[in-house]
């Protein structure tokens, strides 16, 4: 089952940044997930503490707030 459509060359250039300037990441929520309504598509993960900073991120702002274009 293919998942909605997502920007991954976008997502790719988020995470690489986020990886460089500390240890949040964008995860991909599938969408037969059961936690799938309460995330989102995306969702904003603290890798040190696992916590779920932000749920159902829009790619292209967050993108944008942190200075990448799309």
């Amino acid at each position: 089952m293919s998942t909605p459509a997502v920007n991954l060359a976008l997502l790719a250039k988020v995470n690489h940044f986020l990886a460089a300037s500390g240890e949040r990441q964008l995860k991909r929520c599938p969408p037969d997930s059961e936690r799938h309504a309460e995330l989102g598509d995306l969702y904003l993960l603290d890798m040190a503490g696992g916590a779920i900073l932000e749920d159902h991120v829009d790619l292209d702002a967050f993108a944008r707030t942190v200075g990448i274009s799309g």
